[in-house]
């Protein structure tokens, strides 16, 4: 099978694209951001759920509570629930 001259250079630009998208994949941190991961205790838990349940009694965004507590907002919703 052969390719015409503008298939080759498509898929030349293809490939570029490709081995970009790969060298920018590989070259990103990852999610934790140089942070190590904490486990909390039962204690520190229920302290936290308490801190972010009278935060957003006074109306306090997740965020800003999220940003406070050292937490992501995801987080402050599934303790709130």
């Amino acid at each position: 099978m052969t390719l015409t001259k503008a298939e080759r250079r498509f898929l030349v630009t293809l490939m570029t694209v490709a081995q970009k998208l790969l060298d920018a994949a590989s070259a990103s941190p990852g999610r934790d951001n140089g942070k190590e991961r904490r486990r909390r205790s039962r204690a520190g838990v229920a302290q936290l759920r308490k801190q972010a349940r009278a935060a957003r009694k006074r109306k306090m965004p997740v965020k800003e509570i999220a940003s406070k507590l050292g937490v992501t907002p995801a987080y402050i919703y599934q303790l709130i629930r």
